[in-house]
């Protein structure tokens, strides 16, 4: 079975394919297209248009890499929600169009479930308790039978009350002016950091809030130098992540714990984590970095799951607002 996945819920327009042969899954091509990070950050129409000039492009990039021809695609998945709605309606179009024009199934993916499943993938994790931290997701969840069926939901334990440790990050960037002005400025400049500087740190339970750290970081512009304000803001916001996921797993006792999402690239992050998870006798796992950040090989691979295991929803139309919890995993 092969499955072209496309993805398109925020900055990154990408094609995928995805095999599967003998009960081995195999990841032939992942091509990504991503808007540049700017000082006015992400505005939705422009990315639409990025998008819209792309598609194709990265469509045909991942076909000829992949060696396979569009009328040998079984399927076409691709991200429904959560995300930018205009992002959203190029990737449904484009994957629709290619559905009709080839007449296979179009198969809707949840992108946050799909983080989850190309890293229990990789990982070979069986139940793992999960830190899904994206750019507006940050979770701790695990997979939990229902007592009313056979299947599973995801459950959500924690979560940010406010933004996603993947906005917190992007915005201190812009607010101090980094090169780039997001995450990577941050992780970049936050290594040459030294001194750890008095910030609000805020836990609830196994839930965090950021949005207090945000507003103090920004005020302090001018009055520290700008690598201990990046170290300072990655050490206050990870050790809060880190504190409510080791809350959870004491509570869960699941075995691993997988680190899933585009800020899951952080490496102060993945050490702090595995420390904890080595302490906590559970096995540490994280998503590689060309599986971690929004791409287009896990709608495929995911959608490659939800058709073996017959879950395709009716409901195909985009929609900005999904949470990992809601749909059966069925596979």
């Amino acid at each position: 079975m092969l499955v072209l996945g496309i993805e398109s819920t925020a900055h990154t327009f990408g094609a995928a394919v995805v095999a599967e042969k003998k009960g081995k899954i195999s990841v032939l091509s992942n091509e990504c297209f991503k808007y540049p990070s700017t000082k006015e950050g992400y505005i939705p129409r422009k990315l639409a248009d990025f998008h819209a000039e792309h598609w194709n492009e990265a469509a045909e990039a991942a076909l000829s890499k992949a060696g396979k021809a569009l009328d040998g695609i079984d399927a076409f998945a691709y991200s429904q929600g959560p995300g930018i709605g205009h992002c959203l309606h190029v990737g449904w179009v484009a994957a629709k169009t290619l559905s009709l024009l080839c007449g296979k199934p179009l198969v809707p993916v949840n992108h946050t479930v799909a983080h989850v499943e190309v890293g229990k993938w990789w990982c070979k994790a069986k139940n793992p308790l999960v830190v899904y931290v994206s750019g507006g997701n940050t979770q701790i969840a695990a997979l939990q039978k229902q007592d009313h069926n056979r299947h599973s939901h995801y459950r959500v334990f924690g979560e940010t009350l406010d933004i996603g440790l993947g906005n917190f990050l992007d915005q201190v960037g812009r607010g101090l002016e980094l090169e780039p002005p997001d995450a990577v400025g941050v992780l970049k400049e936050a290594a040459k950091g030294k001194a750890l500087l008095p910030l609000p740190y805020t836990v609830k339970g196994m839930s965090v809030a950021y949005a207090g750290l945000l507003t103090k970081t920004k005020k302090m512009k001018g009055t520290a130098p700008a690598a201990d304000i990046c170290y300072s803001a990655q050490e206050y916001a990870f050790s809060a992540l880190v504190e409510a996921t080791e809350r959870c797993l004491c509570h869960t006792r699941n075995p691993e714990v997988l680190l899933c999402g585009g800020n899951a690239r952080n490496r102060r992050l993945q050490e702090m984590l595995r420390l904890m998870s080595e302490e906590q006798g559970a096995r540490f796992c994280v998503t590689p970095d060309d599986l971690s950040g929004d791409q287009a090989g896990m709608i495929a691979l995911t959608g490659l799951l939800m058709l073996k295991a017959k879950a395709v929803p009716r409901d195909a139309e985009p929609r900005q607002r999904m949470r990992l919890d809601e749909p059966e995993i069925k596979w």
